[in-house]
């Protein structure tokens, strides 16, 4: 199976271009909080097939965007879930979003809770989150679209063992490039900064190192690209 990864940018492209070029070309499309997340993202997807090959079609389309800050998550998961209703080859949308101050489990909850009070005005039927046998951090459902059964994943950054009040996509960054936790920080931005040492290094890593510091994020891309 071969991956083609497409940009979705809807905060600056034509709302014409991503329905007609785009959204009718994905088979799932994966959501993130800002933009180093999704290229992180995009980065750990590269490294998937390597660690268990995926099987079936011979080309995968997925669709990467950022929701330009996690308060606009739900919105814009809701707005694609809309558009969705116009891609007919779309079976699954990846959520990617910081624990932040929440355990995981209440992480999920409240973006379910979220997107659950906007699916009448959707016309969408959302189903009970499930945990992933595989791992604590990824959570899966269903949701009727115009018809049709989507996967929805959710995928939870944070590292709970380390000591922040805050938990987030650096502490994965942080553990795969052997950076120690300190209790004097509230998270783990204090220690990486931007992201951009994070990318070389997932880049470089072998595919096992990867997907060991991002295990939940390797998990949910398998899920929905199997």
């Amino acid at each position: 199976m071969s991956v083609v990864v497409i940009q979705l940018k809807p905060h600056e492209e034509l709302f014409y271009r991503i329905v007609r070029e785009k959204i009718t070309r994905l088979d799932a499309l994966v959501l993130c909080e800002g933009f180093s997340d999704a290229e992180v993202a995009k980065r750990v997807l590269r490294k998937v097939k390597q660690v268990a090959p995926l099987r079936g079609a011979e080309q995968v389309v997925v669709g990467f965007t950022d929701c330009g800050g996690k308060d606009n998550v739900p919105f814009l998961a809701g707005a694609l879930l809309a558009l969705s209703r116009l891609a007919r080859k779309l079976k699954s949308v990846l959520v990617i979003i910081d624990a932040d101050e929440y355990t995981a489990e209440d992480k999920v909850r409240s973006f379910s809770d979220s997107l659950a009070s906007k699916k009448n005005a959707l016309e969408v039927q959302l189903g009970n989150f499930r945990r992933d046998s595989e791992c604590g951090q990824v959570y899966t459902s269903k949701i009727m679209v115009g018809g049709r059964v989507l996967k929805l994943v959710v995928a939870v950054n944070g590292d709970f063992s380390m000591p922040f009040r805050r938990h987030c996509l650096e502490d994965h960054c942080a553990n795969l490039m052997g950076i120690s936790a300190s209790e004097a920080v509230e998270s783990a931005k204090h220690l990486i900064g931007d992201l951009s040492e994070c990318l070389r290094r997932v880049e470089e890593a072998g595919a096992e190192t990867v997907c060991k510091a991002f295990e939940h994020m390797c998990r949910a891309f398998q899920l929905i690209l199997a």
